[in-house]
């Protein structure tokens, strides 16, 4: 069994059709940010965790100004960092003292999961960027700040949930992979230049593309 999480109902209403004729995959709403993802999916995971062969998380995310994306790229997580995890200065995020768990410290996606997935990605011809990612509590509003955490973290892109489901299926011992479309530019806030609902549209027809892939290869513990 694969889980789905995703933080909003919106990001994931696209594929309620694929999701209620396929048996062999779950779906999970976590909510916004990494606290709410984290508290919904480790209750999950103690629950029904024994079942679950991956976790598949999907969304839209943020790319930043030069880091060779553009809206709507199909991303893969490399990586994620904390993003504001720190100490937080006039100049940006500096790190806490050595000692304490460093923000800097990135949690990393190898594993099979995310190599089978890599590889339905090149046979189905749907292109995509493996970039570093970088989760926030606090999304990004100014082109300032997207600069700052792009070079921080050698990053591509940002969301407010990635880490936190990477570190919790690191707890379970449960592989996870994380996809996601760009649907905005960080860059001086303004949606009116926004591609949500694109965005929404095309990650979760690539999910499709890539579960009924996966499921007729057939499942077992990654």
């Amino acid at each position: 069994m694969l889980l789905v999480a995703v933080a909003t109902e919106n990001e994931i209403t696209p594929l309620g059709q694929f999701l209620a004729a396929a048996d062999q995959v779950e779906a999970l709403v976590t909510g916004m940010g990494p606290v709410a993802t984290a508290a919904s999916l480790t209750n999950y995971l103690a629950l029904h965790g024994a079942g679950i062969d991956g976790v598949l998380n999907i969304g839209v995310a943020g790319a930043y100004i030069d880091s060779g994306l553009a809206m709507l790229d199909i991303c893969l997580a490399q990586q994620e960092f904390l993003g504001d995890f720190g100490i937080c200065m006039q100049e940006g995020i500096e790190d806490f003292d050595p000692g304490l768990e460093k923000p800097g410290t990135p949690l990393v996606f190898i594993n099979n999961l995310v190599d089978r997935f890599e590889t339905i990605l090149h046979d189905q011809n749907i292109a995509f960027k493996p970039v570093n990612f970088v989760t926030v509590n606090c999304c990004t509003g100014t082109t300032e700040r997207g600069r700052f955490l792009r070079d921080k973290f050698a990053a591509g892109c940002e969301n407010m949930e990635g880490a936190a489901v990477a570190m919790v299926c690191r707890n379970f011992n449960i592989p996870c992979v994380e996809l996601r479309c760009v649907s905005n530019m960080v860059e001086d806030r303004d949606p009116a230049n926004w591609k949500l609902a694109e965005a929404i549209e095309k990650i979760c027809l690539v999910a499709e593309v890539v579960l009924q892939k996966y499921i007729q290869g057939g499942f077992g513990r990654i």
